[in-house]
């Protein structure tokens, strides 16, 4: 748990330096996510921390608040963005990430958390909030235009991939598979990160960084030079999906394979 918490923590702080450095016009550039500007998915990493502190502290009212008002509840972040400053935005990140942080440590990685999709294990909860930041921080560089420097962070966005397999054929509405997966990835650091039996029929092989942003349907698998062996590998790479909701229409390749 401490190993997670600390690379969420770092993860969190990386975006936040990037941030400090924004003038306030900045703020308002458009992201790749539709309709959204770097503003709003900013607001929306807040609310959702905000949201998660909540939920640990035992207020589940959140998640009622969603049923209710099912695709709407993504906006409500973004709305009260949108009425606010670049530091208030920041300041209220502050205050809802370093309170999840908080109550997080103190849990059991096995323990239950309620969410949105399904409850998910302590571990399980911080690893998805890392691949939200990571994600959304992705959109926020690339309405600035930069581009990112990847960690090895990333694996923990590769497993919640590869755990969220079963989830990622149930949204589409496709039966899932019976046969096993094999993911070998080569993080920024050059080292070799793997998941799934040796003996697997089908096999994913490439970088983790390309891998990462197809499971958060940041960049098109004919955009990569990830290799897929196998019927269902391939299939995965088309759907794959890190994050509860509606898969949306993802991007659209630019050329590639």
């Amino acid at each position: 748990m401490r190993e997670i918490l600390e690379d969420l923590r770092a993860e969190q702080d990386s975006l936040r330096a990037l941030l400090l450095g924004l003038r306030e016009a900045q703020w308002d550039l458009p992201s790749p996510a539709e309709g959204w500007s770097l503003r709003d998915c900013v607001s929306h990493v807040a609310h959702i921390d905000e949201v998660a502190a909540q939920i640990l502290r035992g207020d589940l009212s959140p998640l009622e608040e969603a049923k209710r008002v099912l695709m709407g509840f993504n906006e409500i972040g973004v709305n009260r963005g949108r009425s606010m400053g670049s530091r208030e935005i920041l300041e209220w990140w502050e205050k809802a990430r370093l309170e999840m942080l908080e109550r997080l440590s103190g849990l059991d990685p096995k323990s239950r958390i309620p969410w949105f999709a399904m409850p998910m294990s302590a571990k399980a909860f911080a690893t998805a909030r890392l691949m939200e930041t990571w994600a959304h921080g992705l959109d926020v560089l690339d309405a600035l235009g930069r581009t990112s420097v990847d960690t090895d962070r990333l694996r923990h966005v590769a497993l919640l991939a590869c755990l969220a397999r079963p989830w990622a054929y149930q949204v589409h509405g496709l039966p899932a598979p019976a046969t096993a997966l094999r993911v070998e990835l080569h993080l920024p650091s050059g080292k070799l990160w793997t998941y799934g039996p040796e003996e697997a029929p089908d096999i994913i092989r490439g970088s983790a960084s390309e891998f990462c942003r197809v499971a958060v349907r940041r960049l098109h698998h004919k955009d990569t030079s990830l290799e897929a062996h196998g019927a269902e590998a391939l299939r995965f790479l088309e759907i794959a999906q890190t994050y509860a909701g509606s898969p949306g229409s993802g991007r659209s390749p630019k050329g590639g394979r």
